[in-house]
């Protein structure tokens, strides 16, 4: 009789065991904590690098609208993004200064003296309903840059205040999980000058930026 219980006691044993074993697993899986969707605006919060096309909004009569060719390459810009604020350390200001003067190589100086120009735009970001994404409303303060124009006389060069209209556009979105951000704004107006004296630039009929830049992956977690 030892003989037949002794088998029967082990084999309830092993099947108490799987079913333990199984039952644990089972728990495991339904105790195990899933990662909470804890996404939220500041989601963007990091460092950008991308780039920005520039092109007039109602280019001149003869003026080169680049149509029929390829997608411009753009300029190289980097900008961060952290609570209300996205903040540039070196904008772009070719085009706007190109405007201006109207010569390349005069440009080319003039942006090299500025040096880097530090721009900043605030915005209001709404995360949206399937949490993939955020949408933001920008709310950009106009460019002030100060020029100094080369004399073609004795006299030392004065600088010249440039001032910026600065417009929000239709585009500014930032995608979560590749961590891309596109925006866009418009240079409505250029003003010289400061004060009672201050005159809008003659045949400046705006400019547009758009812009496409990625979140660097270290500021980028969990993707």
């Amino acid at each position: 009789m030892k003989k037949v219980i002794k088998p029967v006691r082990v084999f309830v044993s092993m099947l108490l065991m799987g079913c333990a074993i199984s039952f644990s697993a089972c728990s495991d899986d339904e105790n195990t904590p899933q990662v909470p969707d804890e996404v939220t605006t500041d989601a963007m919060f990091g460092d950008y690098t991308g780039k920005v096309v520039m092109s007039s909004v109602n280019p001149l009569e003869g003026e080169d609208t680049g149509e029929g060719e390829e997608t411009p390459a753009g300029t190289d810009v980097s900008a961060s993004v952290a609570d209300d604020t996205i903040s540039f350390t070196n904008f772009p200001i070719k085009d706007i200064v190109l405007s201006v003067v109207g010569d390349e190589a005069l440009a080319d100086q003039i942006v090299e003296a500025v040096g880097d120009v530090n721009y900043k735009i605030g915005y209001e970001p709404t995360l949206t309903a399937n949490k993939d994404s955020v949408v933001f409303v920008m709310h950009p303060e106009s460019l002030k840059l100060s020029v100094t124009l080369p004399s073609s006389t004795e006299e030392e060069a004065q600088p010249l205040l440039v001032e910026v209209k600065v417009e929000a556009g239709n585009t500014a979105a930032y995608a979560v999980e590749s961590g891309n951000m596109k925006f866009d704004f418009h240079a409505a107006e250029i003003l010289l000058g400061e004060g009672e004296g201050q005159t809008s630039l003659p045949g400046f009929k705006g400019m547009s930026f758009d812009f496409d830049m990625n979140q660097s992956k270290l500021a980028h977690h969990g993707f």
